[in-house]
């Protein structure tokens, strides 16, 4: 008999549910607000009330949660979450309780890793980096098919590599010039912004997809853009492949969208910084799996062997 796991995906505005069986099916998906109120207290009662009320037709074998924040080192326990209002928080226990199933706690970018190894761009990979170009830059190193997480689950924190600069941008963690602060799709924005302003142009508001399409069209400075976002970007992957030598880097986060454009710029940097061993036998990759990329990477500590 197939066996089939809930999946969650805990952000600070939707928490979104999926039942997957262990041969990668999606069966179900819903959603629900998430109350942040009184610092998330709610939140553990309301993922075990909704899990009872749709998956009451489906046996269970297990529940994988992936959350916005570091993991206790014994992988019970949600050490931090910002965007919930949480501190240390024993979640797994609680759930575990409730619902008579095993519960797995995973970093929701490490769960993205995690996916893309089970059912997406690195299917088949053991050892792959993992990198996600969002709103920040965030990530996950999998190993011998094990997520890195750190002493401090702290492993992975891809956005938070220190870069050289003249600049100097504060990132969200509090240090200076952190990856994310240029190779974000705010990052890449923030220096779209300062070339136009060094060379007194004007052009309101506008996203990284108006920079693609200015590229598009042989912008001069929205190349330069483009050039400082993927140099930094791929000096930190090369540095990072240079010590874990992984079979492949994927590439996912709303900012990979822009696909080709991105991808192969990305390349050369990496190649031209890579030791000249791992160049030429590594993969990078686009994400495959989109927003269901957490989901898959909640549950696959139960269904992907070691």
């Amino acid at each position: 008999m197939v066996k089939n796991y809930v999946a969650v995906d805990l952000g600070g505005t939707t928490i979104k549910f999926a039942i997957i069986d262990e041969l990668g099916k999606i069966i179900k998906k819903w959603h629900i607000k998430t109350d942040v109120s009184d610092n998330g207290k709610n939140i553990p009662q309301d993922i075990v009330d909704t899990i009872k009320a749709e998956a009451n037709d489906v046996e269970v074998s297990g529940v994988g949660i992936g959350v916005p924040g570091p993991i206790s080192a014994d992988g019970r326990s949600v050490v931090r979450a910002v965007n919930l209002g949480w501190g240390l928080t024993p979640l797994s226990d609680f759930i575990q309780k409730q619902l008579q199933v095993p519960v797995l706690l995973v970093n929701d970018a490490n769960a993205a890793a995690l996916g893309e190894m089970w059912q997406g761009a690195a299917q088949g990979k053991e050892n792959i980096v993992f990198v996600t170009l969002g709103t920040g830059v965030g990530g996950g190193i999998i190993l011998n098919k094990r997520i890195i997480n750190g002493v401090h689950s702290s492993g992975g924190e891809i956005g938070h590599i220190p870069v050289e600069s003249d600049e100097h941008r504060v990132c969200g963690c509090g240090n200076i010039n952190c990856l994310e602060t240029f190779s974000s799709a705010n990052g890449m924005v923030k220096t779209m912004q300062k070339i136009l302003a060094d060379n007194g142009e004007e052009r309101g508001d506008f996203t990284t997809v108006d920079i693609f399409e200015w590229l598009k069209k042989g912008d001069e400075l929205a190349q330069q853009a483009l050039d400082i976002t993927v140099d930094k970007l791929g000096r930190a992957i090369a540095s990072i492949m240079n010590t874990v030598d992984a079979e492949e880097v994927v590439i996912g986060g709303g900012l990979s969208a822009a696909g080709a454009p991105l991808l192969l710029p990305l390349k050369d940097v990496i190649d031209k910084h890579i030791f000249p061993e791992i160049r030429g036998n590594y993969h990078l990759k686009q994400a495959t799996l989109g927003n269901d990329a957490g989901a898959f990477g909640a549950i696959a500590g139960f269904v992907v062997d070691d």
